[in-house]
């Protein structure tokens, strides 16, 4: 009996042993300087632009609305959760960067390609 004991004791610590381990990995950070630039979708969604403003980062989304098709730009602050980059636009939009292939991914709205290799660093107000 005593032996069951010392056993679900042993099994306790090790799965809170594995627990404080895991939670001492250090999370990935992504170089949003990277991500500065102009990028237009291979899917005919609206381009967007990524530029740093202070420290923050911001995306602007050039989309056209009305019949008109008048440019309507939308900005919104790129954030960093637990290794994982974001927009806020009243729904979470998740954007990834695939660097060997230069790639920026926003999900839902797919694949974007950056336009003619120019980059933004800062944008000057």
């Amino acid at each position: 009996m005593r032996n069951k004991q010392i056993l679900k004791l042993a099994a306790c610590l090790i799965g809170m042993a594995s627990l404080v381990l895991q939670s001492c990995t250090d999370v990935k950070t992504t170089d949003c300087d990277k991500l500065c630039g102009s990028w237009t979708s291979v899917g005919g969604k609206p381009d967007v632009l990524v530029y740093k403003e202070g420290k923050a980062y911001k995306v602007t989304v050039f989309g056209r609305s009305g019949m008109s098709r008048k440019l309507n730009p939308a900005t919104y602050l790129l954030v960093e959760e637990n290794g994982n980059l974001f927009i806020n636009t009243g729904y979470r939009i998740d954007v990834s960067y695939n660097e060997a292939t230069d790639i920026l991914t926003f999900s839902p709205n797919g694949d974007y390609i950056r336009a003619s290799g120019i980059t933004t660093k800062n944008k000057q107000s």
